[in-house]
C-alpha cells in the first residue's frame, strides 16, 4: 500500500480538525410552561397514577428523550427516565430555555375589597381575602374559586397576612381552612365584632398546626373573647376561643419566605383605634431583586383630603416617613385603602419611589363616594402605570364567563392583575381575565 503523501495527510488532519470543532447539536429540552407556578412532577409512567419520581421547577430543564400521547418522555440527572405532562410543559432548545419568571402575585377581583395569592417555588402566602359585595362563602366563595383554578394542586399556604378585622379584607379567608393546611397567621390582633372576623378566628383556634401572630407582643396564648350575637342568619353563641402565639408581629421583623424571598413587617399596631383601618398591618415582599408594598387600609388621615396635603404624623404613612424611609421604597405600591384620598398622599408615593400601582376596588358606595378617588388616581397614572381590579365592572356584573359564579350580578370575577416576578429585571403585568 503506497504511503500517504504530506499533502493528502495535511488534508485529513484539517477535515478532522474541522469535525471535531463543529460543536454537537444540543439536544431539546423540555421545561415548564409559563402558567406553571410551582413545580411539574416527574411520572415514573405516562399517567398520573404512576409513581412521582420527581419535581420540574421553573428555571429548571430536562433532555427531551422522546414522547407519547400527552407525556414527554424525559431524563432525570440521576439516569432514570421519566415523563411529564405535555400540558405543563413545552420543548426548547437549550439554547433558548428563558429566565422563567421565579414568583407570581395574583391580585384576584373580589369586587369592593382586596385578596391577593403570592407564589414561589418554594412558599405560597396570601393577603387578605375579602369583599363588601361579593360575599358567597363555600364553594361559591370566589377567592377559593380562583385558588383552585391557577393551581389546582396547592394545598398548603404558608402565610396568610390579614392586614386588619374589616369585611372587605376577612370575609372570604374562613374557607381557606377547609380547602388547604394553613401553617401561619399574621393579624394585628385588634378584636373587631364582625361574623367574618368570628369566623376566621374560630377556624384559627380549631386547626391543628396553625402558628398565630399578632402585634401584642410574645403573651404566649392569645386570648380572644367576643359577645353573642347573629351571623349568617342564625345566633351565634359566645366567642372566647385562645390560642398559642408564635414570634409577635414587630416593626422591622423580616420572615424568610424561600430562597431569595423574605417579607419585612412595617407596622405593628394592635391598639383599639377608633377606626381598625389605623391597625392595617403594612409589610414588603422583596422577592429576588423587586420590592412590593402592600398597604391595607393604611391612612395618612382621618379625613379625605387632597394628595398634596401631607400625612398626619400620627398615622401609618405619617409615621412610616417618620422613621422608615429606606424601607418604604419599592417598585410595585399596592394603594392603601382601596385608593381612597384618605391614604397615598404625596409625600408618602413620592417617597415610595414606584412606579407601578395597584388599587383593589369595586362599585359599593360608601356613603356618596365609591372608590378610588379621581385624584389618588391621578396621581399614581402621573407617576407610572396603574392597573385596577375595577377596570370594567359594568360588564362583569352580567359576564358569562368569570371565575366563580357566572353572570350573577356581582362586579367580582373578571378583571384579576397578575404580576410576574423574574428573578432579575422589570415585573411583568398584566389583566389575567380567566373562567372556571
Amino acid at each position: 500500500m503506497p504511503a500517504l503523501s504530506g499533502k493528502l495527510w495535511l488534508s485529513i488532519a484539517a477535515l478532522i480538525a474541522i469535525i471535531f470543532a463543529i460543536p454537537a447539536q444540543a439536544a431539546p429540552d423540555v421545561v415548564p410552561s409559563q402558567r406553571v407556578i410551582a413545580a411539574v412532577v416527574v411520572r415514573a409512567e405516562p399517567t398520573t397514577r404512576s409513581e412521582s419520581l420527581a419535581r420540574l421547577r421553573p428555571g429548571e430543564s430536562l433532555e427531551l428523550k422522546g414522547d407519547v400521547p400527552g407525556w414527554y418522555r424525559v431524563g432525570l440527572p440521576d439516569g432514570r427516565v421519566g415523563y411529564v405532562s405535555k400540558s405543563w410543559t413545552e420543548v426548547v432548545s437549550q439554547a433558548a430555555v428563558p429566565g422563567a419568571p421565579v414568583w407570581r402575585i395574583h391580585f384576584v377581583d373580589v369586587g369592593t375589597g382586596l385578596a391577593t395569592f403570592v407564589e414561589g417555588p418554594d412558599f405560597t402566602l396570601v393577603y387578605d381575602g375579602g369583599s363588601n359585595d361579593d360575599l358567597a362563602r363555600g364553594n361559591a366563595n370566589r377567592l377559593l374559586a380562583y385558588l383552585r383554578k391557577v393551581r389546582p394542586d396547592l394545598l398548603v399556604i404558608d402565610h396568610v397576612i390579614l392586614s386588619h378585622p374589616h369585611r372587605d379584607h376577612v370575609e372570604l379567608l374562613p374557607d381557606l381552612f377547609d380547602a388547604y393546611q394553613i401553617r401561619n397567621v399574621w393579624d394585628s390582633g385588634r378584636l373587631y365584632d364582625i361574623c367574618g372576623y368570628r369566623a376566621f378566628l374560630q377556624k384559627i383556634s380549631s386547626e391543628p398546626g396553625v402558628v398565630y401572630h399578632d402585634a401584642h407582643g410574645p403573651t404566649g396564648i392569645h386570648v380572644a373573647t367576643l359577645a353573642p350575637k347573629s351571623c349568617y342568619g342564625a345566633p351565634a353563641a359566645p366567642l372566647n376561643v385562645s390560642f398559642p402565639h408564635g414570634p409577635s408581629i414587630s416593626r422591622k421583623l423580616v420572615v424568610p419566605l424561600g430562597a431569595g424571598a423574605t417579607m419585612t413587617f412595617l407596622t405593628d399596631d394592635a391598639g383599639l383605634h377608633p377606626d381598625a383601618n389605623e391597625n392595617s398591618v403594612v409589610v414588603r415582599l422583596d422577592l429576588g431583586t423587586d420590592r412590593i408594598l402592600f398597604m391595607g387600609d393604611a391612612e395618612a388621615s382621618s379625613q379625605r383630603q387632597l394628595p398634596s396635603v401631607p400625612p398626619d404624623p400620627d398615622f401609618a404613612e405619617g409615621q412610616l416617613l417618620a422613621c422608615c424611609l429606606a424601607d418604604i421604597r419599592a417598585d410595585l405600591l399596592v394603594a392603601g385603602h382601596h385608593g381612597s384620598k384618605s391614604s397615598s398622599r404625596a409625600a408618602f408615593v413620592d417617597a415610595v419611589g414606584a412606579k407601578i400601582f395597584v388599587i383593589s376596588s369595586g362599585p359599593k358606595r360608601y356613603g356618596r363616594v365609591t372608590l378610588p378617588d379621581a385624584a389618588v388616581v391621578q396621581e399614581f397614572v402621573d407617576r407610572g402605570t396603574l392597573w385596577r381590579t375595577d377596570f370594567d365592572d359594568p360588564h362583569c356584573r352580567i359576564d358569562i364567563a368569570k371565575i366563580g359564579t357566572d353572570n350573577d350580578d356581582r362586579a367580582g370575577g373578571c378583571d384579576n392583575i397578575l404580576v410576574r416576578v423574574p428573578a432579575s429585571g422589570p415585573l411583568l403585568v398584566n389583566y389575567e381575565r380567566i373562567h372556571d
